[in-house]
């Protein structure tokens, strides 16, 4: 009779409702919104702030760089104090640094912003997808992450968009605070809808050694960091298009600022449509079934559009709409691998998902932000260094799933 507490403390337990995965994916959507809205102004705002293309792509190799290394921090905190209070100061804060963008005043001054901005959003994101894995099991969870990125995507498909009609009618500051506008609207949301899923039997201690065990752990999981990596190199792939197509497209092809919102937005579509693919299909096959032949699609893709951009660079006989055949299909895989490669990766640690999510996000958007500077730092007005990259990532995501995964 005295064990009828048990069902009790289970009963009260959240659930992955619609509802709240909803609420995961506007956490989620910080990522996009705070790189695609203010691709468009890149040019714009070196320009304005008298900054060369390279002082400018390290904004955005900035944000990447910081996204990536506060997760260091957010997943054990959220392992300690809980996914909801972590969530919330970040966003606070991510509030105020946005509003300190739109007062920049020079581009190191941008830079800096940026980094602090990437640091306040990475909470969210992170610990997003670790309610996920708190709430259900592998393949379900393949199946919810790629809800969440399909509602997500909406997200860089309209962001470039809004970002084009903000710079034409109010200017590229007027994009950083609609962003701490949006913040605000998240803050709110969180704060009214967002429940805590952290078990109290898996509160771990947030003190150094102790943190530094767990990610010790991870690092020898060969089939934990083959997983990791390959979606981390896909991701690196999707920042060298991030970090090098608006120069390409804007200035070496003389693509209107509103007009490249468009083609970027037609790339997410595609990305929108495998994502309610990889969630009706991971269920019935096995989100590593579907991995392993996913990531073949980079590596040819990618292999692909790397020669293609050397023939360009040459010769200039190729022409912008040939590219498209390679680097659509190597973007919107991104739908199909970064979901399954997440939820295999975090399916043996409920009890540190926090921090199991956060060495994940460390390893993309560290690798993604390096591409994305040599990306910046090397473009020469061709789109050769922008292939390159994706082509050496798409290799690379190949590579780490059939050397480290096996059948892991």
């Amino acid at each position: 009779m005295t064990k009828i507490t048990t069902p009790t403390t289970t009963a009260h337990r959240p659930t992955l409702t619609p509802l709240l995965l909803a609420v995961l994916a506007l956490l989620s959507s910080f990522t996009p919104l705070s790189i695609d809205m203010y691709l468009p102004a890149l040019p714009v705002i070196a320009s304005d702030l008298q900054g060369s293309t390279g002082d400018i792509q390290l904004t955005l190799s900035a944000f990447m760089i910081a996204f990536g290394a506060g997760q260091v921090f957010y997943g054990p905190a959220g392992d300690r104090f809980g996914r909801r209070p972590v969530i919330l100061s970040g966003l606070f804060i991510y509030i105020l640094a946005s509003i300190g963008c739109a007062f920049a005043a020079a581009a190191g001054q941008l830079v800096v912003l940026r980094f602090l901005q990437g640091l306040a959003a990475c909470g969210g994101v992170v610990l997003a997808r670790t309610m996920v894995r708190d709430l259900a099991e592998r393949d379900q969870a393949a199946r919810a992450m790629s809800l969440m990125m399909a509602c997500t995507s909406i997200a860089p498909m309209l962001a470039p968009l809004i970002g084009g009609q903000i710079l034409w009618f109010a200017g590229w500051r007027a994009i950083f605070w609609t962003l701490a506008g949006i913040g605000v609207l998240a803050l709110i949301v969180a704060s009214l809808r967002l429940p805590e899923t952290l078990k109290p039997e898996y509160r771990q201690p947030l003190v150094v050694g102790h943190v530094l065990q767990r990610f010790g752990q991870l690092f020898r999981h060969r089939a934990f960091m083959g997983y990791a990596f390959t979606g981390s190199f896909q991701f690196a792939a999707l920042f060298s298009f991030l970090s090098g197509s608006p120069f390409v497209f804007i200035e070496r092809y003389g693509v209107a600022p509103r007009a490249y919102g468009l083609i970027f937005g037609s790339m997410v579509v595609f990305m929108t449509l495998g994502s309610l693919l990889n969630a009706r299909f991971a269920p019935v096959f096995g989100a590593g079934r579907i991995l392993k032949y996913a990531v073949i699609v980079p590596a040819v893709a990618g292999s692909t559009a790397l020669v293609l951009g050397l023939i360009e660079a040459r010769t200039g006989s190729i022409g912008m709409w040939a590219f498209f055949f390679c680097l659509g299909p190597q973007i919107a895989t991104i739908s199909l691998i970064g979901p399954n490669a997440m939820a295999m990766a975090l399916q043996r640690y409920p009890h540190m998902a926090g921090t199991a999510s956060s060495l994940v996000g460390v390893l993309q958007f560290g690798i993604g932000a390096v591409f994305g500077a040599i990306v910046g730092q090397t473009f020469d007005g061709t789109i050769a260094p922008m292939t390159t990259a994706m082509g050496i990532a798409g290799i690379l995501c190949l590579l780490s799933n059939r050397l480290l995964v096996r059948d892991g």
